[in-house]
């Protein structure tokens, strides 16, 4: 069976796996909501003001992407410069239109040594920036297949037909931190880059893009 074949397969049974099999909530994109416009939102070392602010949030803060909970749920893990904190969500609100289960629309992954990002739109095309000799090589993939985990709602395959590369990923809802900054990302991802001259491995976090 040829790869295009093999693509098609995959995405003929994408449609035959119901929407439930998909089960995870974050990370996803809140706005701060119901802070004065006079005041700000503090952002903690922890989740309870007990804890040191680090940050302030403006009363109007959009596209804050919300990475984890607490034990509670009252608390949301934030990235805000380099480093990660806790906001109330008491004065959060979650976005309209992203999915409640399952892969975010769209997101953006990274990875570092070699620096590489793999780039999911909402009409599920995909970039792979890549360093080479030249400086760096995109490649585009008009459409992603994506298939859930048989026996796990955090795990996703997602394929891809580059051209002269072909790609297979696989997306996780769990903790990831880039080894460069104490940012905390809420999916990781494993990238196998085939090509005729063998299969290249990256791995790395990714982020709720809108």
């Amino acid at each position: 069976m040829g790869r295009a074949a093999v693509i098609r397969t995959f995405a003929a049974i994408l449609f035959l796996i119901p929407a439930m099999a998909f089960g995870q909530t974050l990370p996803a994109l809140y706005d701060v909501n119901g802070v004065a416009v006079s005041d700000t939102l503090n952002v903690r070392t922890g989740p309870s003001t007990q804890f040191d602010v680090i940050e302030k949030l403006a009363p109007d803060a959009e596209d804050l992407e919300v990475v984890d909970l607490d034990k509670t749920g009252e608390w949301g893990l934030i990235n805000v410069k380099e480093t990660s904190g806790w906001v109330s969500l008491k004065f959060m609100k979650r976005q309209a239109g992203q999915v409640e289960e399952g892969l975010p629309r769209a997101f953006a992954c990274y990875g570092t040594e070699p620096f590489w990002s793999f780039t999911v739109a909402p009409d599920l095309s995909a970039t792979f920036d890549e360093p080479s000799d030249a400086g760096t090589r995109q490649t585009r993939i008009d459409a992603l297949v994506v298939v859930p985990s048989a026996n796990r709602t955090d795990r996703h395959a997602l394929f891809g037909d580059g051209g002269e590369q072909i790609f297979t990923t696989m997306v996780g809802h769990n903790q990831c931190f880039d080894g460069m900054s104490d940012r905390t990302y809420g999916l990781s991802i494993d990238l196998l880059v085939s090509n005729q001259d063998g299969v290249n491995v990256y791995s790395g976090c990714c982020s709720v893009e809108q």
